[in-house]
Protein backbone atom coordinates (compact mmCIF):
# COMPACT_ATOMS: atom_id res chain seq x y z
CA UNK A 1 0.00 0.00 0.00
CA UNK A 2 1.62 3.35 -0.79
CA UNK A 3 0.74 5.72 1.78
CA UNK A 4 2.38 9.04 2.44
CA UNK A 5 0.32 11.52 3.48
CA UNK A 6 -0.40 12.16 7.32
CA UNK A 7 -4.22 12.26 6.33
CA UNK A 8 -3.97 8.75 4.81
CA UNK A 9 -1.68 7.18 7.61
CA UNK A 10 -3.81 8.41 10.24
CA UNK A 11 -7.23 6.58 8.35
CA UNK A 12 -5.08 3.60 8.00
CA UNK A 13 -3.99 3.51 11.49
CA UNK A 14 -7.18 4.08 13.50
CA UNK A 15 -9.03 1.67 10.56
CA UNK A 16 -6.27 -0.71 11.87
CA UNK A 17 -7.91 -0.80 15.40
CA UNK A 18 -11.03 -2.63 14.20
CA UNK A 19 -9.15 -6.18 14.37
CA UNK A 20 -5.89 -7.98 14.74
CA UNK A 21 -5.66 -8.71 11.24
CA UNK A 22 -6.08 -4.92 10.56
CA UNK A 23 -3.69 -4.08 12.55
CA UNK A 24 -1.17 -6.82 11.93
CA UNK A 25 -0.87 -5.26 8.52
CA UNK A 26 -1.02 -1.54 9.74
CA UNK A 27 1.90 -2.60 12.10
CA UNK A 28 4.02 -4.17 9.07
CA UNK A 29 3.28 -1.09 6.89
CA UNK A 30 4.28 1.50 9.56
CA UNK A 31 7.56 -0.20 9.57
CA UNK A 32 8.90 1.03 6.89
CA UNK A 33 7.13 4.74 6.93
CA UNK A 34 10.03 5.70 9.27
CA UNK A 35 11.91 6.08 6.17
CA UNK A 36 10.69 8.47 4.54
CA UNK A 37 12.24 11.51 5.81
CA UNK A 38 9.12 13.89 4.71
CA UNK A 39 6.86 12.62 7.42
CA UNK A 40 9.11 13.72 10.39
CA UNK A 41 10.04 17.30 11.78
CA UNK A 42 13.68 15.81 13.08
CA UNK A 43 15.74 12.93 14.35
CA UNK A 44 14.20 12.82 17.67
CA UNK A 45 10.68 12.52 16.29
CA UNK A 46 11.53 9.72 14.04
CA UNK A 47 13.59 8.07 17.06
CA UNK A 48 10.36 8.69 19.12
CA UNK A 49 8.10 6.84 16.33
CA UNK A 50 10.15 4.01 16.25
CA UNK A 51 10.49 3.05 20.26
CA UNK A 52 6.65 3.73 19.81
CA UNK A 53 6.66 0.89 16.79
CA UNK A 54 8.59 -0.75 18.82
CA UNK A 55 6.03 -1.23 21.25
CA UNK A 56 3.04 -1.87 18.65
CA UNK A 57 5.21 -4.70 17.18
CA UNK A 58 5.00 -6.13 20.78
CA UNK A 59 1.47 -5.93 20.96
CA UNK A 60 0.72 -7.08 17.36
CA UNK A 61 3.19 -10.43 18.72
CA UNK A 62 1.41 -11.29 21.15
CA UNK A 63 -1.89 -11.04 19.72
CA UNK A 64 -1.44 -12.70 16.80
CA UNK A 65 0.61 -15.60 18.80
CA UNK A 66 -2.41 -16.00 21.07
CA UNK A 67 -5.03 -15.69 17.79
CA UNK A 68 -3.06 -18.45 16.01
CA UNK A 69 -2.45 -20.44 18.97
CA UNK A 70 -6.60 -20.26 19.00
CA UNK A 71 -6.81 -21.56 15.91
CA UNK A 72 -7.16 -18.46 13.74
CA UNK A 73 -10.73 -18.58 14.73
CA UNK A 74 -12.73 -15.47 12.45
CA UNK A 75 -14.74 -14.78 15.33
CA UNK A 76 -11.57 -13.23 17.62
CA UNK A 77 -13.37 -9.56 18.11
CA UNK A 78 -14.33 -9.58 21.75
CA UNK A 79 -10.58 -11.06 22.63
CA UNK A 80 -8.85 -8.18 20.53
CA UNK A 81 -11.39 -5.39 22.04
CA UNK A 82 -11.11 -6.73 25.62
CA UNK A 83 -7.21 -7.86 25.81
CA UNK A 84 -5.71 -5.67 22.88
CA UNK A 85 -7.29 -2.94 21.22
CA UNK A 86 -6.99 -0.29 24.63
CA UNK A 87 -2.84 -0.27 24.37
CA UNK A 88 -3.21 -0.64 20.96
CA UNK A 89 -5.22 2.23 20.29
CA UNK A 90 -3.44 4.32 22.95
CA UNK A 91 0.45 3.63 21.66
CA UNK A 92 -1.43 4.45 17.76
CA UNK A 93 -2.28 7.77 19.10
CA UNK A 94 1.33 8.46 20.25
CA UNK A 95 2.81 7.19 16.94
CA UNK A 96 0.81 9.80 15.14
CA UNK A 97 1.78 12.56 17.06
CA UNK A 98 5.33 12.11 15.61
CA UNK A 99 4.49 12.98 12.09
CA UNK A 100 4.20 16.13 11.12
Amino acid sequence: MAINEKNDICEYAFNSLNDVISFAKFVSCADDLSQMNSLFEDECNRDNYQKIWFELEIINALALSEWENEGCPADWQMRWESEYKHDASELMDELLKTLK
